[in-house]
């Protein structure tokens, strides 16, 4: 089916809130940010979520692969070496559970260097409150922590990976646009309010090549399910899978939106 090939679920998530997109990659704090005016305290608060966040995420990975359904036998040698997208999806989750971890050390190595501080008020037992916890915060362990199979037999780690793929795309989007106003404004006089922690080591870090082509890679993973299932299929079918990604895409944007700290 020619429009089934053509359909792309993740080009019809980007575009089903231009709006909702906005606000979830464009705030204050990031602009505040690529002005050099977020003082240590809101940075080391903030990082101290994204810490936390990754935690989450962490254990989001482990609730996917629990269920993922991975094939028992190996393909006769007719077919080829040719990965399924959950296989495909496998290796991309093992990879960013190891690269999120990465992150997290970055995160807290390179707040020392700037003399921030990461932690987030907690009881004796080291846990931290929800009440001391943003709001995207609470939305986001609640998103990772109810990751689960969907009841539909078609595809059922979809909602999962719309998770992912959305988070991580917000992420570089929203970052990519403060790089982009960083740029607009070039040297700042008087110096960065973190002493230069975002603009010369977060802002670049959020915003490579490699993080960017790691969010295209499941994205298309994610678009070649797609059509791979709904090939041959009516437009039930189809509707089926965008509807139950357009429920966690809204989930998501409500977190992403709900994650920036307010700054004047």
């Amino acid at each position: 089916m020619a429009d089934s090939q053509r359909f792309s679920l993740t080009k019809t998530l980007l575009s089903s809130d231009a709006a909702g997109f906005r606000q979830a990659t464009q705030s204050t704090f990031l602009q505040r940010a690529a002005e050099g005016k977020v003082p240590k305290d809101t940075l080391g608060q903030w990082l101290a979520n994204d810490r936390l966040y990754i935690l989450g995420y962490i254990r989001g990975i482990g609730k996917t692969l629990s269920f993922l359904p991975l094939p028992e036998t190996v393909p006769p040698p007719s077919q080829g070496s040719r990965e399924t997208a959950t296989t495909r999806l496998l290796d991309w989750l093992i990879d960013a559970a190891t690269n999120i971890r990465r992150e997290e050390k970055f995160f807290v190595d390179t707040a020392r260097k700037f003399g921030i501080s990461v932690n987030l008020p907690a009881d004796e037992d080291g846990h931290v409150p929800d009440s001391a916890k943003l709001e995207g915060l609470r939305r986001f362990e609640a998103l990772f922590g109810g990751l689960g199979p969907s009841a539909s037999a078609t595809l059922p780690w979809l909602e999962c990976a719309v998770v992912f793929y959305g988070t991580e795309k917000c992420y570089l989007e929203a970052w990519t646009w403060a790089r982009n106003r960083q740029r607009e404004l070039g040297e700042l006089e008087g110096g960065d309010a973190d002493g230069g922690a975002l603009r010369t080591e977060f802002i670049p870090n959020w915003t490579g090549t490699e993080f960017a082509a790691f969010v295209d890679q499941l994205g298309k993973i994610v678009d070649d399910a797609v059509v791979e299932c709904t090939r041959g299929a009516g437009d039930e079918v189809r509707n089926e899978l965008v509807e139950r990604s357009l429920a966690k895409w809204r989930e998501l944007l409500a977190a992403e939106k709900a994650f920036w700290p307010a700054m004047e």
